[in-house]
């Protein structure tokens, strides 16, 4: 595996599509200039071909002092380069379909024909002096014969600085995703960083960046809070700590930086985390159950391999319903106390009586809440106001 890996934030751009999501101009470049600050050193900034607001992002993230790479991802066609370079971008992440599938039926072109105009698009952005990195969307079901010729035909050495493969329906799996890399890694100039691009359909986007790692890859794909299209794309904390924690493998992203992220991230999408959300998770780091809460008093190995500490999060105990009379004798302890452990079980049972009696009244407020709000802020417009639109239109031009 590689000593280190190149980190690419795409929630400026895959994770604004999700649907129903938008930032403003403003939360861009605040997003923006987050990310740089926790050091991420690529960022897929938007498509400004596609986005007026993605021009105005991207051009005021320059003039914000962003150190940043500024990407613009856009489609090999003329007009989306010339957006980027517009836009001020650094680089531009051009993206084709390489799967049968979306060239026949989405495209309506040939093999050759997107082989040439692939070409095209990159001799379109080395002419405008940008950086090129190549996008092979739905690569996890195209031919992989296919995408080797395109690499020999489109990513010729000194030319283009990554490859990105694209999961880009979440149909891939580790093992897959391991077969696929070190077979296109073969046919690559060394001095050309291949990266993963995963979604989570199957809940198996960390998964398969991870194993794209294991079989390679220098950079990889992710999005604060793995939000994006669909069920969303590969986690940014959830990969970082794994190539920390579990590969020891270097990033350069300081980890005390990911909170920040993650809650400003929920702020300005309207997607908000589960509390067992892994890395930044409200109850990642806390524990109830007696049995977990006695071992973790002894030695806080037992049941916890990730630090709190690496995100700048404390340790916590909760007193509820799977207590145990440790808990208390600690509490007990720490307030310099003399514990008696027969008044320490009839304290843990006073404790597990106060829940149960609880009710469930602000479960049900808080969900009702939840559910309004997703309908709500996740709505998008609804079609009877564009049709409304339309016929406006219509009749001021037939004014």
């Amino acid at each position: 595996m590689p000593k280190a890996v190149e980190v690419i934030d795409c929630t400026l751009r895959d994770g604004e599509q999700t649907p129903g999501v938008w930032f403003t101009v403003q939360e861009k470049v605040q997003l923006a200039l987050l990310l740089d600050q926790a050091g991420i050193g690529v960022l897929d900034a938007g498509f400004p071909g596609a986005s007026a607001a993605d021009m105005d992002a991207m051009q005021e993230m320059r003039d914000a002092g962003v150190r940043a790479s500024i990407c613009a991802t856009a489609r090999p066609v003329h007009q989306d380069i010339a957006a980027a370079v517009k836009a001020k971008s650094d680089e531009v992440f051009m993206f084709m379909p390489t799967s049968d599938l979306r060239l026949k039926e989405t495209l309506g072109v040939t093999r050759d024909d997107a082989a040439r105009i692939m070409r095209s698009g990159v001799e379109d952005i080395i002419e405008h002096e940008l950086g090129v990195n190549v996008v092979f969307e739905d690569a996890t079901r195209a031919d992989p014969n296919y995408m080797i010729r395109l690499v020999n035909e489109v990513c010729a050495p000194g030319t283009v600085n990554r490859l990105i493969l694209a999961d880009s329906v979440g149909c891939g799996h580790p093992a897959s995703m391991r077969t696929l890399v070190r077979t296109l890694r073969t046919q690559l100039d060394p001095g050309i960083s291949l990266c993963t691009h995963a979604h989570n359909d199957y809940g198996l986007a960390t998964a398969n960046t991870l194993a794209a790692i294991e079989a390679g890859a220098r950079s990889i794909s992710c999005t604060v809070n793995g939000i994006g299209e669909r069920a969303g794309n590969a986690d940014l904390a959830e990969c970082l700590a794994a190539m920390t924690h579990l590969h020891f493998i270097e990033h350069g992203v300081d980890a005390l930086k990911l909170p920040e992220l993650s809650r400003f991230v929920e702020r300005a999408s309207g997607i908000h985390m589960s509390a067992t959300k892994p890395v930044t998770g409200y109850n990642v780091y806390r524990h109830e159950s007696g049995v977990h809460v006695d071992s973790m008093l002894k030695d806080t190995r037992s049941y916890e391999v990730l630090p709190p500490s690496w995100i700048g999060y404390e340790r916590d105990y909760v007193f509820g319903k799977h207590s145990g009379a440790s808990l208390v004798r600690h509490v007990l302890g720490q307030a310099n106390r003399e514990v008696d452990d027969a008044i320490a079980r009839r304290v843990v049972d006073r404790v597990k009586k106060m829940v149960s009696e609880k009710d469930k009244v602000r479960h049900e407020e808080a969900f009702e809440a939840k559910e309004a709000f997703t309908e709500s802020a996740l709505a998008g417009v609804p079609p009877e106001l564009v049709i409304a639109e339309y016929d406006r239109l219509v009749a001021e031009d037939a004014v």
